[in-house]
């Protein structure tokens, strides 16, 4: 195995070019990552914001936001969502993008990359990363969802190795920070190979089909631990909030929170609700169950497609603001919290170029 990654290490870094300024590029497999979430911005607020390109009503709004989402004695991992639709309408402007988000508070990005930009080492990936990281971001590849992972290890092999081996080809500002993990076991509504289907209501039990399907969530997520710690790489999950409740109903034997977070370095409970004490009540059950420092990210819905009731987007932008200050002055009596997620960038840019409140 060692052999074919290292042979898989060297093919890949063909495809790069070189770049001096950036230091050596990657070629041994025993490099370890360094952490940056602490690291102090190369690219400052006025230089960011001409990246960006906002407004003068945009700017002042990004502040307003930092303002009620982030933490100024102790930086929240703020972290945001951005997949296809996003990527495609910054083509040609990555440095943009990520300035756009770094003026938003955001400490991490959650980036959909697509497998051919993590197999060719695609310039666009490499610019957007390394302007995150001058801007004291980190970016985690939202690349371990596929339904296959859950079927066997050889599909997890695949999915975490493309991005293990896309870090060995680049520099090291161009690199993944780790992995954030979209297993779903709730969504699952036909066999996919495992003889089980999620159905909250009837599939319960110590056992049951639910329980194996959160069985089988978690073993995958240690699996993916096992092989990015050793690397220095991180691992997060996105998780459904009433798998805490389930839990301790003893519907399921798996899906406490702390089963999660044993194997993860943090995850985020993905709270989709319209109000903001509606936000809360459904993250309350795992944040008091959680023993675990800086383990939970609470992650709102601005995207509208799904039920009204899911999101926050039609209750307007000065709502907004008020349930992010809101979830951060509960959040923050809590020793698990770990900041305030969003999903997602494309919808909340939308509200950000609003010129009206709910325009």
């Amino acid at each position: 195995m060692l052999s074919l990654l290292l042979s898989a290490c060297f093919a890949t870094a063909s495809c790069v070019s070189d770049k001096v300024e950036m230091g050596p590029t990657i070629d041994e497999i025993d490099i370890i990552e360094k952490d940056h979430t602490d690291d102090s911005p190369e690219i400052g607020y006025e230089e960011c914001l001409g990246l960006a390109q906002v407004t003068e009503l945009m700017a002042q709004k990004a502040i307003a936001y930092t303002e009620a989402s982030q933490n100024t004695d102790k930086t929240l991992l703020n972290c945001v969502y951005v997949y296809a639709p996003t990527v495609e309408k910054y083509k040609d402007a990555p440095e943009k993008l990520a300035a756009r988000i770094s003026l938003l508070g955001f400490k991490g990005v959650y980036l959909s990359p697509g497998g051919k930009r993590l197999t060719t080492a695609d310039n666009w990936l490499r610019t957007f990363i390394s302007t995150c990281s001058d801007l004291a971001m980190e970016v985690y590849a939202t690349y371990y969802e596929d339904p296959t992972v859950f079927v066997s290890e050889a599909a997890a092999d695949d999915c975490l190795n493309k991005v293990m081996l896309y870090n060995r080809s680049v520099t090291y500002k161009e690199r993944f920070a780790g992995i954030s993990a979209d297993l779903e076991p709730h969504t699952i509504k036909k066999d996919i190979g495992l003889g089980w289907i999620w159905n909250t209501n009837e599939h319960n039990g110590i056992g049951g089909q639910n329980d194996n399907l959160l069985k089988v969530t978690i073993d995958r997520l240690r699996y993916a631990g096992k092989k990015l710690h050793p690397a220095g790489l991180k691992l997060h999950e996105a998780i459904w909030c009433h798998y805490q409740e389930m839990y301790e109903d003893g519907k399921v034997s798996h899906g406490d929170i702390g089963h999660f977070v044993n194997v993860c370095d943090w995850v985020s409970l993905m709270a989709y609700r319209s109000t903001t004490d509606r936000v809360w009540d459904i993250s309350t059950p795992s944040m008091d169950a959680c023993e675990k420092a800086k383990a939970i990210n609470i992650c709102v819905k601005t995207a509208t497609n799904d039920e009204a009731s899911t999101t926050l987007q039609p209750n307007g932008w000065k709502a907004l603001l008020d349930t992010m200050a809101e979830l951060k002055r509960r959040g923050m009596e809590y020793e698990c919290f770990n900041g305030l997620d969003m999903f997602t960038y494309e919808a909340l840019e939308t509200m950000w170029e609003w010129i009206n409140d709910k325009n």
